[in-house]
């Protein structure tokens, strides 16, 4: 039953629950068992069961639950909060995510915010439900058949009629008594876990609430699905600014951290964690995801060089990077593929390099304080040494920067877990491990020499 003083947490619940492919078997679950009607044609006295979603955090979540209902056929109600905090209804981008959910099949409710008002009477409701209905119509075309309270108290529950300001009622006396009640609020089931109450299906009718925000691609904890909704939603703010000031041919003033630009178009999500990360002024640890970045790159030319140039088989390269506990310094790293120190090559000063590289492995270590100015320098620092390095990088026959994927220069790698490729070289079937092996042992014996040994997984 739909009560302000709702049953303790549901402790069956998992945040395994609450992924995209689990929502697709509960619709095709309900599917199964229930006819899935909407608000506008209730049969009231037969069996069903009512779909409805809370637009609470994310509308870009609700079009893809959308879909999957598409998919299915199911069509749900989703309802919006023309004040929510996390969304604005009239701004472009979501305008069309509402557009796309309605053009699926889909219906539209209001999700009425009566806290925004403050302490509201039951006339005032009729009135204040009329406006906001209004402004969901204007803005799609569509008059709202149902609302929900946002955030429902003891006060607002009181409101019991079957429909105030000619919209149906979710949380009326007739939805209390004669409808079962399944909802996912605050990101765990409140009363019965969803699963349970389809599989079972012994509930005569059902009001199904879930909010869009909570189902995602992977298991998460709820704090963590809202944080990734806001933070989403941020980014693409900013990127709209960057994009905005590009399209008119104006000048973006980022002040230092436009350096981070140098690394933009190879790295986009490395870029944006950074860019936080300098616009929030947190420069200790932005310098050293700097540094690990710019020593990614110098590990990345070095294998591409020991694969390509030096014909050094896939798993030797592998084994030599990976091999735990080895800990080489990239510049040492770099003289003994290269020949030649990276600073003289790419123009940078050696002792400005040492210098922050002390302070790196002071930081790393907790054992160093800088002022927040002083290592806003170190990473303008960094920044420009990758600027130099790729620069230079580009120019020779490998003609590549160290920053892209080593499969963008043929090199095939192998992919993570999450999917995406990582550093690690897959074998080519026919590659015959012929190289020259003096070289290669000359190489890993100056590389190593103040390190542990590096075992060569090749027979001799």
């Amino acid at each position: 039953m739909i009560s302000a003083e709702n049953s303790p947490q549901n402790i069956a619940t998992s945040n395994a629950d609450f992924t995209l492919s689990n929502y697709r078997a509960l619709c095709g679950l309900a599917a199964e068992n229930y006819p899935i009607v909407d608000y506008r044609h209730i049969p009231w006295g037969e069996r069903f069961v009512l779909w409805r979603h809370d637009m609470d955090i994310s509308l870009n979540r609700g079009l893809a639950i959308a879909n999957i209902e598409n998919q299915i056929g199911i069509k749900a109600t989703y309802f919006l909060n023309p004040h929510c905090e996390f969304y604005n209804l009239a701004e472009a981008s979501q305008h069309v995510i509402v557009k796309e959910i309605l053009s699926l099949g889909h219906d539209i409710g209001l999700h009425f915010d009566a806290g925004f008002y403050g302490e509201v009477s039951e006339v005032h409701l009729q009135d204040l439900l009329g406006r906001e209905a209004s402004y969901l119509n204007c803005l799609f075309d569509v008059w709202p058949v149902a609302f929900s309270f946002h955030n429902p108290v003891t006060s607002t529950l009181a409101f019991e009629a079957d429909s105030y300001g000619g919209l149906i009622n979710c949380y009326s006396r007739r939805f209390k008594t004669k409808v079962s009640y399944c909802s996912d609020s605050n990101g765990y089931w409140r009363f019965r876990r969803l699963h349970d109450v389809l599989i079972q299906a012994t509930d005569p009718c059902l009001q199904v609430l879930t909010h869009p925000g909570w189902w995602q691609e992977k298991p998460m904890p709820p704090r963590q699905r809202i944080f990734r909704a806001a933070y989403g939603r941020a980014a693409k703010t900013m990127c709209r600014y960057d994009e905005g000031l590009i399209e008119h041919g104006r000048l973006n003033q980022a002040a230092a951290s436009e350096q981070l630009a140098v690394f933009k178009a190879q790295l986009p999500e490395r870029f944006h964690t950074c860019d936080v990360l300098w616009n929030i002024g947190a420069f200790e640890p932005l310098f050293i995801e700097l540094w690990r970045l710019h020593e990614t790159q110098v590990n990345r030319l070095c294998k591409a060089v020991l694969r390509k140039e030096w014909r050094v088989p896939a798993k030797v390269v592998n084994a030599f990077f990976s091999q735990e506990g080895l800990r080489v310094d990239g510049c040492r790293l770099f003289h003994g593929v290269f020949g030649e120190s990276w600073h003289v090559l790419s123009g940078n000063d050696a002792d400005e390099h040492s210098k922050w590289a002390g302070i790196r492995n002071q930081l790393v270590h907790g054992k160093e304080s800088c002022s927040p100015l002083e290592l806003e320098k170190g990473c303008i620092y960094v920044c420009h040494a990758i600027a130099r390095l790729a620069d230079w990088a580009n120019l020779q026959p490998l003609a590549y920067d160290g920053l892209a994927n080593l499969g963008s220069i043929g090199l095939p790698t192998l992919k993570s877990a999450d999917g995406n490729f990582c550093d690690l070289l897959e074998e080519v079937a026919d590659e015959i491990p012929a190289f020259p092996r003096r070289r290669w042992e000359a190489f890993k014996l100056n590389i190593t020499e103040c390190g542990p040994t590096v075992v060569d997984e090749v027979n001799h």
